[in-house]
Parts: structure tokens; sequence; C-alpha cells
């Protein structure tokens, strides 16, 4: 059930995808951290799920973390869109479940997002995100294909 306008969905909707294009970096193009800021609370934590295991990190440790492998050679190339997403809410507040295929050095990783977004000031921004990448036997879920 969703309690919010056809305009707040296709504000949230609209969310991750920026985030994921504002992230992305290659040999000519660098990622546009102002943007990737401008799509967080201020407050936000990022909780990559790699090892299996919750790592939470304040939005400006993530922003540094992801330039210090760009900076370092240690990523390359990385790009990431989105596959699809579902969004509920209700007044201030939204969760979105979004699947992605992130290209790092020419390698393809699709995994899920979790993203809280809350309404601060007009604007939707996300105060929380968890992700994880698909591997074997935990295939993306089909709706989000």
């Amino acid at each position: 059930m969703s309690l919010l306008t056809e305009t707040d969905l296709a504000e949230i909707g609209a969310v991750l995808p920026r985030l994921y294009a504002a992230v992305g970096w290659s040999a000519t193009k660098a990622p546009d951290w102002d943007v990737f800021r401008r799509c967080c609370h201020r407050q936000a934590v990022l909780v990559p799920m790699g090892s299996g295991a919750a790592t939470p990190v304040p939005l400006d440790a993530f922003v540094a973390g992801m330039e210090g492998q760009r900076a370092s050679g240690a990523i390359r190339s990385f790009d990431e869109v989105e596959l699809g997403h579902r969004v509920e809410g209700y007044g201030n507040l939204a969760s979105v479940r979004s699947s992605f295929v992130a290209t790092i050095d020419g390698i393809d990783r699709r995994g899920v997002t979790f993203a809280h977004l809350v309404r601060e000031e007009g604007r939707w921004l996300i105060l929380a995100a968890a992700w994880e990448n698909e591997r074997e036997g935990a295939p993306l879920p089909a709706d989000l294909i």
C-alpha cells in the first residue's frame, strides 16, 4: 500500500538512478560527488553487505573511500545503472527496493539496494541504504529485473 501521489512516486523513483549515475567514473569522466551528496540526507548511512556482514558507513566516509579507490587506480572504471525498482511509502517516508548492475573494471555485478527515504524541505533524500550483490543461490528477484 502506498499513500503517495504520482508526483511523489516519480520523484522517489528518480533518486536511486541519479545516485547510481553520479557515483560512476572512467578514464574520461569523474564521479559527481555533489550530485551524489544531494541525493542523500546529510546524516545518511550507507551499508554495503559485500562480506555478508553489515558495515555502516557515514556518507562522507563512503565518498572518501570510493574516491580513494579511484585516485589510487584500485578501481579504474565504475558504472552503475538501475534495472528496476519498487516504491512504498506513507506521508514523508518511503522505502525503495532497487536492482542494479554495476560494471567495475569491465566486470558486471548485479545486486539489490534497499533504501529508506525521507521528505525534507520538499525533497526526497536517502536516509539509509543497504545493498548486496547477487550470488549463487540468491538471484535477483524477478519483479526487479
